[in-house]
C-alpha cells in the first residue's frame, strides 16, 4: 500500500464526516453561532473516535456558554479530552477556542 493511498483512504478520514457535519449544524442551531466547526476522526488504533469543535471566534466565548458547549457534548456520549476557551494570534497562525473529545467507535 502506498502512503498516499493511506492518507486518502476514505474510511480513515471520511468515515465521520457526515457525522461532524450533522454535529456542527446541530450545534450551530442550538447555540445560535455560524462560527462552529466539526471534525472527527478515527484513532489509528481504530478503537477510538477523536474530535474537535473549534468556534472561529477572535476572542474566548463565555464561560456559562462554552461550558454549556462541553456539557452538550457529553450528553451526545463523547468524552472531554481537552480544550481551551481562548483566542490567540501569532505570526502565521490563529487559534481558537476548541474543544477535543473523544468516543468508543
Amino acid at each position: 500500500m502506498k502512503l498516499s493511498d493511506i492518507i486518502l483512504e476514505d474510511d480513515f478520514y471520511g468515515k465521520f464526516k457526515s457525522e461532524a457535519l450533522e454535529l456542527t449544524n446541530e450545534m450551530k442551531d442550538t447555540y445560535n453561532r455560524d462560527d462552529i466547526e466539526v471534525s472527527i476522526t478515527q484513532h489509528s488504533n481504530g478503537e477510538k473516535g477523536i474530535g474537535e469543535v473549534k468556534i472561529r471566534d477572535n476572542e474566548s466565548i463565555r464561560p456559562s456558554e462554552y461550558q454549556n458547549m462541553k456539557n452538550f457534548l457529553e450528553t451526545k456520549g463523547f468524552e472531554i479530552t481537552g480544550g481551551a476557551n481562548f483566542y490567540e494570534e501569532e505570526e502565521d497562525r490563529r487559534i481558537y477556542p476548541n474543544i477535543k473529545f473523544q468516543f468508543d467507535i
